[in-house]
């Protein structure tokens, strides 16, 4: 089962902790209960596709107690040689394992070490990898899934899944198969190492590690398979991260990293972050904070990226890129202005980030999309507060209608968003970069201890050159101008 992972899901707090984790500190990550010794020293790969599900939360809940890194550089030059589990999730369709890639993994299996490699019948890079060993995913399981002799287990959780067909079926030990007796989960020896290939619904998914399925039987397995090559706990172990990417490209204060495999996408990128740039910047009214987005690295997926506030990572394939350009626009400028408003994120973090990449799509000869986008967006607002005036960001209500939560709270934190910026920009076109000015030269670290609401409608107010407070309370949110730390006079 593949999970969409959408832009504005992505800032909450494990994600944040974990990004920090495999990016910056190349410490790789442990999360131990006990004090048992580590006895495996598990890769993740995310050189082939990029997931937040990968960056460390498949370790969480299969080998929480081991020590596991990540890989975000070209497989074939990472450092195998303290390490005995190497974990291939998936691999984009647009791209293919490298001949020097398949060479590290049988080398990798040939000292002993294990490899999983999870799939489905539509991952056609995936299959091909498989075809190397003899096997294949090929068509849609069928429940109940059931576990064979080799796991310790009654039962097996997961989707129907993808069943194998194997060219040398008594070469492997099946070890989950579906309900007509068809193999979704097999190991061999290969050399002194141990592959396991199995069907991507037999683990979890969720970028927040809510869904350890299976668990019962992962943590055993992965561990027993790790066995076959020692490793050291005492020497070092980490990650190759974005600052290890292989080839860096620099342009004016940007510098653009990227691996082997998305080497092809890499001048497209850099000419459209290019493009977006002045854009971006005559819209925000200020430039960039010192330092912010000066680092693009590229991921192999289209399903979402993140900023750090230096670097902004990019999903290559986002919206059709590069065969359509105007979601990369979004995207792109949606990333940047995640950097461009530090040194503190707006309250409206995601959907201000969202409505300036449709600004900028506008601007970028997309005007009718953008117009669409925003459209949607306050539409989707007003099946729950149709005018306006009910619900605050938080879905909480000031005049007594039911707090709304999930999806409704959703829709309305980025709708009234959207609502809320284009009623100012009726009234003033510039009224957003006059809004970004005046946050840059008022909401100082130092002075200002939080950006809150009462802060932003100070600045707001500023920029406009009205008091909004009442306009704010009459709008359903809870604001007082004598709590705002950002204090001001109006002509």
């Amino acid at each position: 089962m593949k999970i969409r992972i959408p832009v504005n899901n992505r800032f909450f707090k494990p994600i944040l902790l974990l990004l920090f984790l495999s990016v910056f500190t190349g410490s790789g990550y442990t999360q131990q209960s006990d004090k048992s010794p580590i006895t495996v020293h598990a890769v993740t790969d995310l050189s082939h596709e990029f997931s937040f599900y990968g960056d460390h939360r498949f370790h969480a809940q299969y080998l929480k107690n081991e020590k596991g890194v990540t890989n975000w550089c070209s497989l074939f030059n990472f450092d195998f040689s303290n390490a005995n589990l190497l974990i291939l999730l998936g691999c984009a369709n647009e791209i293919n394992y490298l001949p020097k890639d398949i060479t590290t993994i049988n080398d990798f299996l040939k000292a002993g070490g294990a490899v999983l490699i999870m799939g489905t019948h539509t991952t056609v890079s995936q299959n091909k990898l498989i075809k190397t060993f003899g096997a294949e995913f090929k068509d849609v399981g069928k429940l109940p899934l059931i576990p064979c002799s080799g796991l310790p287990v009654k039962e097996v959780q997961g989707d129907p899944g993808s069943i194998l067909v194997l060219d040398q079926p008594n070469a492997w030990e099946v070890l989950v198969k579906d309900a007509r007796n068809k193999p979704e989960m097999v190991r061999r020896k290969v050399g002194q190492g141990t592959l396991i290939v199995a069907s991507r619904s037999l683990a979890g998914s969720r970028p927040d590690a809510s869904d350890p399925i299976n668990a019962s039987f992962w943590i055993p397995l992965l561990k027993k398979a790790a066995e076959g090559k020692k490793i050291d706990s005492a020497e070092p172990f980490t990650d190759k991260g974005i600052k290890f990417l292989e080839y860096v490209e620099k342009r004016n204060d940007v510098s653009l990293r990227y691996n082997d495999y998305l080497k092809p996408y890499a001048r497209l990128m850099f000419n459209i972050s290019d493009r977006c740039t002045p854009f971006i910047e005559k819209r925000m009214g200020v430039p960039k904070s010192k330092g912010m987005a000066s680092t693009i690295a590229l991921l192999a997926t289209g399903d979402g990226g993140f900023s750090t506030g230096e670097t902004i990572a990019l999903g290559i394939w986002w919206g059709g890129f590069p065969k359509k350009e105007d979601s990369m626009i979004e995207f792109i400028t949606h990333e940047n202005t995640h950097s461009w408003v530090l040194p503190f994120p707006e309250v409206w973090n995601e959907p201000i980030a969202t409505y300036m990449g449709d600004l900028v799509m506008m601007d970028m000869g997309y005007p009718e999309e953008g117009k669409k986008r925003i459209k949607i967006r306050i539409d989707r607002a007003r099946k729950y507060d149709p005018e306006m005036k009910l619900y605050d960001l938080d879905g909480k209500s000031l005049t007594g209608a039911p707090d709304l939560t999930g999806g409704a709270q959703n829709d309305v934190h980025w709708g009234k968003t959207f609502w809320i910026l284009e009623n100012m920009r009726k009234q003033d076109p510039d009224f957003v970069a006059k809004y970004f000015q005046a946050k840059r030269k008022y909401a100082l670290q130092g002075k200002v201890t939080k950006y809150d609401m009462n802060n932003t409608v100070a600045v707001m107010s500023i920029a406009s050159g009205r008091d909004l407070f009442n306009w704010f309370r009459e709008h359903g949110f809870n604001v007082d101008r004598d709590k705002a730390e950002i204090k001001f006079v109006l002509n």
